[in-house]
């Protein structure tokens, strides 16, 4: 009996036994990688001084990736690439003999003085026997940053994992950890996300790749709501506005399902929707679509209320509707969030600027003929884009939000004449850059045309 149970955990694919009880904390950091020699470095260097063990899984590097790994330490392995994500994640996960594990990408990273902090908080976990059974996972802000390091979002994740033979990921694409215990809040953490906008939207044959991948796992799971969920979430990506309604009707087909017991999966539901139903005239005038847009905005509040995303997206519908204090109740507990807490708020839409947020408390305010708080909110903008004013990504994340809520060009020029001279070339040659580093093309096009009437 006891040679078979030796042969048995001698085999590589099974799932490794947890270890008995030990107060002691042994983080294992493990990583999936393909050609990332430019991060690797970082990659490991934040871990290297609190970790049991650092391992790295390479799917088939054709750099230096492997090499410099293995000359910082690491443990190399490497994992025929098999299109599942999650298969070549538990490879490594079952490579841990820690019995924490930190499962970061190469482009991600915590600071030294957080990573410390961290290892404070996995002891308080381990402390004892009770406390250790407890917790699954902590979790973390997650900070996403684009190509220049301006914080373009900000959100929450579960990236530090007890491990346990439960806990391991599921989906080749979209990969996920089902939590059984309970999560440690540690959002005061934050691990950062380099080039987020690039990775986002990086190559077409990716995002072709991933559809396709997405399409045959839906295919063999037809009423899988989750499925359904990224197939949209990597549709979207393709940005045609063929591909852009079928992801609307996959992600509202999918909320239709009660049992999304993943609330980071409806989550992804929520960020497509919300800003596209919020900005739509089509939702506006009391009709039943403007009900289903705030009935859907009320899930994401209950399911998130830390996001103050979803609240400002109701206040822009209860302005539209003309119901400008509730849409001011609303907007005032997302401005709290940026003066209250040890924490960045957690926003993917009011990060570089809450300037929108500002925008419609002014909208709010005219509608309730209020107008100590329209020379308030008015100051506020004002002294912002001032402060603010060769920052093209401050200007021109503000010029895209006002944009997609459905406020028209005219009224957006308006808004920036108070800083910028619109009848300056020069000006308008800077808005235009803004506009078009944030997405605004059409937009860019007209601030273009005017130019070159003013220059004759």
């Amino acid at each position: 009996m006891s040679k078979k149970k030796r042969k048995k955990n001698n085999n590589p694919a099974r799932t490794p036994q947890q270890e008995p009880y030990t107060s002691e904390v042994k983080l294992s950091q493990c990583m999936i990688v393909k050609n990332e020699e430019k991060h690797i470095e970082r990659a490991l260097g934040w871990a290297k001084d609190i970790t049991y063990e650092q391992i790295v899984v390479d799917t088939g590097s054709t750099d230096r990736t492997v090499e410099i790994a293995e000359s910082l330490g690491a443990k190399v392995f490497h994992f025929k690439w098999i299109n599942d994500f999650s298969a070549a994640k538990n490879f490594a996960m079952n490579k841990a003999k820690g019995n924490w594990i930190a499962f970061l990408d190469a482009d991600e990273y915590f600071s030294l003085e957080d990573s410390k902090e961290l290892m404070t908080i996995l002891q308080k976990i381990q402390s004892d026997h009770s406390t250790a059974k407890q917790y699954d996972a902590v979790e973390n802000t997650m900070v996403h940053l684009d190509d220049k390091d301006n914080i373009i979002a900000v959100m929450t994740h579960l990236r530090v994992l007890k491990n346990s033979p439960h806990l391991r990921y599921s989906g080749k694409i979209h990969e996920t950890v089902k939590i059984r215990n309970k999560t440690y809040d540690a959002t005061n953490l934050k691990i950062m996300h380099t080039g987020y906008a690039s990775s986002v939207y990086d190559d077409a044959n990716k995002r072709e790749r991933n559809v396709e991948l997405l399409r045959n796992e839906y295919k063999n799971n037809p009423g899988d709501p989750r499925m359904m969920i990224y197939l949209a979430d990597s549709l979207k990506t393709l940005a045609s506005e063929e591909f852009l309604n079928e992801a609307e009707e996959l992600y509202i087909k999918a909320l239709g399902f009660k049992n999304i017991s993943d609330k980071a999966v409806k989550q992804l539901a929520y960020d497509f929707l919300l800003p596209r139903l919020s900005g739509d005239k089509r939702y506006s005038g009391g009709d039943k679509r403007k009900d289903e847009a705030l009935k859907l905005c009320a899930e994401a509040i209950a399911d998130f209320p830390e996001n103050i995303d979803y609240r400002y997206y109701r206040a822009i519908i209860y302005n539209q509707e003309g119901e400008h204090k509730k849409a001011s109740d609303d907007l005032v507990v997302c401005e709290n969030a940026f003066t209250t807490g040890d924490s960045l708020p957690v926003t993917r839409i009011l990060i570089p600027t809450p300037l929108p947020l500002f925008y419609q408390q002014k909208v709010a305010a005219k509608g309730l003929n209020d107008e100590q708080a329209i020379l308030k909110y008015s100051t506020i903008i004002n002294s912002i884009m001032t402060e603010s004013k060769s920052q093209t990504d401050v200007i021109g994340s503000y010029i895209t939000s006002l944009l997609v809520n459905g406020i028209s060009e005219d009224d957006v020029l308006s808004e920036l004449s108070e800083v910028y001279d619109i009848n300056s070339p020069n000006d308008l040659m800077f808005l235009a850059r803004a506009a078009k580093d944030s997405g605004a093309i059409e937009f860019t096009r007209n601030l273009m045309a005017k130019i070159q009437t003013l220059l004759g």
